[in-house]
């Protein structure tokens, strides 16, 4: 099997939040290839897997408000450039009132 592929397939557990505690303390604990791991002997993969998720949820937010926009704007564009579909019929008497 391949090792790269166990490592993407563990950075997406990361990202999707399951499970991503055992995979940080085994990152924390581990040491060289064929050396039993101790605990907390790379303290600094801590900072790692913070800024990976820090990273990982600012991007996934960014894509979510994206989508979000894009769809607003398709929905806009059809109604003709008029923001009155989003609005009730009492919203959209007191705004041509107040024109």
């Amino acid at each position: 099997t391949s090792t790269r592929g166990k490592a993407y397939l563990c950075l997406f557990q990361v990202a999707t939040f399951k499970g991503w505690i055992q995979i940080m303390n085994d990152a924390i604990d581990s040491r060289e290839v064929g050396k039993q791991p101790i605990r907390e002997t790379n303290i600094y993969m801590y900072l790692y897997f913070v800024f990976f998720i820090i990273s990982g949820s600012f991007f996934t937010l960014n894509l979510f408000i994206g989508v979000i926009i894009d769809n607003f704007n398709e929905q806009k564009k059809k109604a003709g450039g008029s923001l009155e579909m989003f609005m009730t019929e009492d919203q959209k008497k007191y705004y041509n009132a107040s024109k």
